[in-house]
């Protein structure tokens, strides 16, 4: 919390009692009491420098402040007797003001000091938070930097390895004649390239949540698909070319694992449709195509790790990777008809351009 000095010098002698000051106002209030009262016989206008006073202790010393009050409120009275022979009103209404005036201020300034103290208190308390999280931020830095090299390292030698592997496969099945010999050398080539798919999953694992979210048109995402698979003979199309969804900048690979699934599994897929359903606040993005789709046992295990044919990770991945930002996704199709996968994007995190 930053603290602002009141300016001017009049203004900072209020930060702290100043015994003498306050003497020398009490001194000057007796003056007039005796001179201007007493002497002269004045018993107006000058009772309006109590409440300098006043106000001056009660802002320095609280509800105490009452003891000034009732100092010059008797004062007054008792010279008001002397001069007058008899207590006038005026003057008891006088000294009733003060000390109501001193008890109001005493009390709200005792208050305000409560509330600075509770917010000093909570300030100290919000610094040392924020140290500790600091220092555990900066642990977590270290840690995460750590494990990500390790990380690289392991993948890019388990790559060389795997590289190396299908090589020798590939030679083998070269000079192996026996068909039964075939059959396991296909076997083993089958296992390095999903081992390779595993290894290429856990970059992707590893880079999620690690961005910002991004604005990404989902359009431009859709019509990217064919490029990346020129040898997929399938029809994509999009009538979202004016929609944006605030999402983890992996986007496009949940885009990219559902044509994967569809050339996968769909088994006659030729045609893949984008569209967006607006309803109760929120948007739902709808990916379709017209293969064999899911069946009705498998609409919610086809998202769990390890499940499918293959690595069974491509499923898995896009609903981490939405869920990042709060999107969700699950299959909704006719089994027979096709596959329809429906993302659900929670309102704040769309738009229209």
């Amino acid at each position: 919390m930053k603290h602002y000095e009141i300016g001017g010098s009049w203004f900072r002698t209020l930060h702290q009692p100043n015994p003498y000051t306050f003497a020398v106002l009490i001194a000057i209030g007796l003056v007039l009491e005796l001179v201007v009262h007493l002497w002269m016989g004045i018993s107006i206008v000058y009772t309006q420098f109590f409440y300098l006073v006043i106000v001056v202790a009660g802002l320095w010393y609280g509800r105490r402040a009452i003891w000034i009050a009732l100092f010059f409120g008797i004062l007054h009275v008792g010279v008001t007797w002397v001069v007058l022979g008899a207590v006038s009103a005026d003057a008891v209404m006088r000294a009733a003001m003060f000390c109501i005036v001193a008890a109001i201020i005493g009390m709200i300034v005792e208050q305000m000091n409560c509330y600075r103290d509770l917010l000093e208190k909570q300030n100290l308390e919000l610094k040392e938070t924020n140290s500790r999280l600091d220092a555990s931020q900066k642990s977590f830095e270290t840690a995460n930097k750590k494990l990500k090299l390790l990380s690289s390292i392991t993948r890019h030698d388990i790559k060389n390895q795997l590289l190396a592997l299908r090589g020798f496969i590939e030679l083998s099945k070269a000079k192996a004649a026996n068909p039964d010999l075939q059959h396991f050398i296909e076997r083993e080539e089958t296992s390095a390239r999903n081992i390779q798919r595993q290894i290429e999953f856990t970059k992707d694992y590893e880079d999620i949540g690690v961005h910002a979210p991004v604005w990404q048109n989902i359009g431009m995402l859709a019509r990217d698909l064919q490029p990346a698979n020129p040898d997929l003979a399938i029809d994509v199309t999009a009538s979202v070319d004016r929609l944006e969804i605030l999402a983890d900048p992996l986007l496009e690979k949940v885009f990219g694992n559902l044509v994967d699934n569809s050339r996968r599994h769909g088994e006659r897929v030729k045609r893949i449709t984008f569209s967006a359903v607006h309803q109760d606040g929120s948007l739902t993005v709808v990916y379709e195509d017209d293969g064999t789709g899911v069946p009705p046992a498998d609409k919610e295990r086809i998202f769990e790790k390890g499940f499918g044919k293959h690595t069974g990770l491509g499923l898995f991945l896009s609903r981490e990777i939405l869920a990042i930002t709060g999107l969700s996704i699950r299959e909704t199709g006719d089994f027979g008809k096709g596959a329809r996968f429906r993302i659900t994007v929670p309102a704040g995190k769309f738009r229209s351009v």
